[in-house]
């Protein structure tokens, strides 16, 4: 497969106690059509660019789609997942066939938080994206439209490691600070061990593919101020544990943002 599954779930990492029936601001949510041999179905979907592949929740897959351990393609070198392949996936307006799913057991992790698919890299690399925060949509943007006004380079990750993960440059205080842009995270999080000012200890939700939803405690710097190419914003962020820290997709003001995989820019757009 070309893309590796890495960085999944920096994403349900962080969860607020809002059930997922409920509006959760910092994901964003897209209705998706999944078809498979002669069961279509429609399904409320979260859209993933930290996640490198699309994902099915295992019960949901089994309950829909007659899923049995038998119909598993297994692939990972160091962790080995399970993968389905849909015959189509309908995102956007635009149909994509033969796409292949990881397999979790994603209402097992997540409990209420867990959406039933999630579409991740394998799809989104495909296109460029226009996020409108306002009202938690994503519609397909033109691929080949020259970007304008508030503009943020960003380069891939190595090719060994997520080429559809989007990394950018910024600036916290005098201090040059590297952010992977994931629209599946709840929290921003800065680099470990970075001093962005003071802390508080917080409790929050937790969980991620591996571990159970459960109660933690976590440092929380307020309003740290930051710049991403020309434009500053100010974010609540929690203490990371990477190299690189996260953005969600609300990191910009609330403003909507514009994602070109081919031309590798971030557009903020702006309030006039």
């Amino acid at each position: 497969m070309k893309y590796p599954f890495i960085y999944m779930f920096c994403i349900l990492s962080c969860l607020t106690a809002k059930a997922q029936t409920k509006f959760v601001e910092s994901w964003i949510y897209s209705e998706v059509s999944l078809s498979r041999g002669a069961q279509t179905q429609s399904v409320r979907s979260m859209v993933d660019t930290g996640c490198s592949f699309c994902v099915i929740d295992s019960a949901y897959a089994t309950d829909v789609f007659k899923i049995k351990d038998n119909d598993y393609i297994i692939k990972g070198n160091r962790i080995k997942m399970n993968y389905i392949v849909l015959d189509s996936l309908r995102f956007c307006g635009a149909t994509y066939n033969k796409v292949y799913c990881m397999v979790i057991d994603l209402s097992g992790k997540f409990i209420d938080y867990a959406p039933r698919f999630i579409i991740g890299g394998n799809i989104l690399i495909r296109g460029a994206w226009k996020f409108d925060l306002a009202n938690n949509s994503v519609e397909a943007y033109d691929i080949k439209r020259k970007p304008t006004g508030n503009v943020i380079h960003w380069k891939y990750y190595p090719k060994k490691k997520a080429v559809n993960t989007i990394r950018l440059k910024g600036i916290i205080g005098k201090e040059n600070v590297s952010f992977l842009f994931d629209t599946g995270a709840r929290y921003c999080k800065l680099p470990k061990d970075f001093d962005a000012g003071p802390t508080e200890t917080v409790r929050k939700e937790s969980a991620n593919w591996a571990l159970r939803l459960q109660m933690v405690e976590a440092e929380l710097t307020r309003n740290v101020h930051f710049k991403i190419g020309n434009c500053e914003f100010t974010h609540d962020f929690f203490d990371g544990q990477h190299d690189d820290g996260v953005l969600n997709a609300y990191s910009f003001g609330g403003n909507a943002v514009i994602l070109n995989y081919k031309r590798q820019t971030l557009e903020v757009v702006l309030d006039k």
